[in-house]
């Protein structure tokens, strides 16, 4: 049986390696306004650094996108990403699902959540023709995430079609692609979840998949309309888990990545850099600990032509 997954805009784009296999299911986009992203410019004695965000599921309508961008990767020697999503095959991704996803023995999801989710459960399973046992040997994330992306893939989102994704599908070489994570390392984050953490997950997940395609709409027009707060203010709203899990998701792996691109930094190279749209901003965010750590950042305003 092959897991349908999909995903959250900004804390599960992590688990995009798990979804090369699927067909792309998009509906009609209504034509582009004008727009302009964000992207910051890091600097050190001897590299330069630019900063994107991503958007993690996306559409036709994302696209082209700004050609200062588009300038700012080509002359760039090396795509930074969390993880390269292109080298991981649906074998490897699934066999990790097995690893930190799925029940052993007589275990089972129905003996793991109340009957308040479960009730909800069945009934989204009515609702979108799934099978209520294909969940049984599921942990409560895995299955969390599988009902965000069934309310996505309905909107027309397809991780295809994310930003991360358009300059992967653009590296040639002398280019490079380096990897801030690994697809493993990402999976244990869900996997070290207390039995609390999932549930609530979960739970919330179920009550907000009916409002999965218009919060996304939200932060996309945030996003293509260059407005940092408004990204962040709407990411908040629409994290599904408790605080202490969006902790680990965005504010502790923040300062982990931010680590990692200093010592990119110490390098003689100019590096384009792509990782989900949350991550960049805030107090919290990795465009702030760069700047604490002394490095001259600029905030561009990238309009397209």
């Amino acid at each position: 049986m092959r897991l349908r997954l999909r995903i959250r805009l900004s804390h599960f784009g992590l688990l995009l390696v798990l979804l090369a296999a699927l067909p792309a299911q998009l509906v009609a986009q209504q034509p582009a306004p004008a727009r302009r992203v964000l992207m910051w410019k890091v600097t050190s004695p001897t590299s330069t650094m630019y900063l994107v965000g991503s958007i993690h599921v996306g559409n036709t309508s994302f696209y082209p996108l700004p050609q200062g961008i588009e300038a700012a990767f080509a002359a760039s020697k090396a795509l930074v990403v969390e993880i390269n999503i292109k080298s991981m095959d649906q074998f490897k991704a699934m066999a990790l699902v097995q690893k930190y996803g799925l029940y052993g023995g007589d275990d089972s999801l129905s003996k793991h959540v109340s009957k308040d989710t479960s009730a909800a459960l069945d009934e989204f399973c009515s609702k979108h023709g799934i099978p209520r046992a294909a969940f049984e040997n599921l942990k409560p994330w895995v299955v969390a995430i599988t009902v965000i992306a069934a309310a996505l893939q309905e909107g027309g989102s397809d991780p295809k079609l994310g930003i991360d994704m358009h300059f992967l599908d653009q590296v040639k070489p002398p280019q490079r692609i380096e990897e801030l994570e690994t697809a493993d390392f990402q999976m244990s984050l869900f996997a070290d979840e207390t039995e609390q953490e999932q549930q609530e997950m979960l739970a919330l997940s179920l009550k907000q998949a009916g409002k999965e395609k218009e919060m996304l709409d939200k932060i996309q027009d945030a996003y293509f309309s260059a407005d940092a707060e408004q990204i962040l203010k709407l990411s908040r709203e629409e994290q599904s888990g408790p605080q202490s899990l969006m902790k680990k998701m965005i504010d502790d792996r923040n300062v982990t990545m931010a680590a990692k691109l200093e010592n990119y930094l110490k390098k003689n190279e100019q590096m384009f850099v792509v990782v989900g749209a949350l991550h960049l901003v805030g107090e919290k965010g990795i465009v702030r600990l760069l700047q604490d750590k002394g490095f001259k950042v600029e905030t561009m305003v990238v309009p397209a032509k």
